[in-house]
């Protein structure tokens, strides 16, 4: 899928971040800058997303999950924290499942291991129709703002710059790609490292409800709710959302037998 792009912050024990939907590592650049004081941030723009090549036909879940993986090696970064948003999670989880020797931390951050309802994939097959007919800005123009539970928060302005920039066919891919996925909750109850599952108590798309059963899968699941948020935690519940992933990183750090 070519090369991946991504940008580094600070030294020591290695912690990915892996931006969502319609995004790229520019999500994360505040928490990540304030997260580079105690790890080595790496955050990468997923393949056809910001400056990653896209590869002009059909992917998965599962593929991009291996290009990350593999791209870790290239980095030689041969155990880390790896925390998703949303898609980001989903590729996660994916990635955990290949090569779970080097995650020892997996954050699930605004994301979920089931599949698609019905219900999900008949709303991802009219999102495929409406972006193929009329383009990515009238979608991102809904899309945004249904993302966040506080309509004044600033960085929607910032989110929908990044989100307009998508490349249609980007977007019509990673919308078949999330719809086909397959569950990974039998996953949760066999990972051995750690696991965290940030939800967003307003967050419309993600149910925290859902979240805290799934924390309730893995033997070490932590489950945190951030109380102010919908579906973007990094920009409205931005100091708990850093908290909780920096005490979530020391502990998968000091906890690490290769550290």
């Amino acid at each position: 899928m070519g090369e991946i792009y991504f940008e580094e912050r600070g030294k020591g024990f290695p912690l990915v971040l892996i931006h969502g939907f319609c995004e790229t590592h520019e999500l994360w650049d505040s928490l990540a800058e304030k997260l580079s004081l105690d790890f080595r941030v790496v955050a990468p723009d997923l393949p056809g997303f910001g400056k990653s090549p896209f590869p002009n036909r059909r992917i998965s879940i599962t593929e991009v999950a291996a290009v990350i993986n593999s791209w870790l090696h290239q980095m030689n970064i041969h155990q880390c924290v790896v925390i998703g948003h949303s898609l980001g999670g989903y590729v996660a989880l994916s990635m955990t499942e290949q090569r779970a020797d080097l995650i020892a931390g997996l954050g699930l951050f605004h994301s979920t291991a089931f599949a698609d309802s019905e219900e999900k994939k008949q709303n991802r097959n009219k999102v495929f129709e409406f972006v193929k007919k009329n383009g990515v800005v009238p979608f991102v123009d809904t899309f945004v703002p249904g993302l966040f539970y506080q309509k004044d928060n600033p960085s929607i302005e910032k989110v929908y710059s990044i989100a307009s920039k998508t490349k249609k066919e980007t977007l019509l891919a990673y919308t078949q790609a999330m719809r086909d996925r397959p569950a990974k909750t039998s996953l949760l109850g066999s990972y051995e490292g750690e696991c965290l599952f940030i939800a967003g108590k307003y967050d419309s798309l993600i149910p925290y409800s859902a979240m805290e059963e799934q924390s309730r899968m893995n033997r070490n699941g932590e489950f945190k709710i951030l109380e102010n948020s919908g579906h973007m935690g990094m920009f409205e519940d931005a100091e708990t959302a850093f908290k909780v992933i920096q005490s979530f990183g020391v502990k998968v750090r000091d906890y690490s037998p290769k550290h």
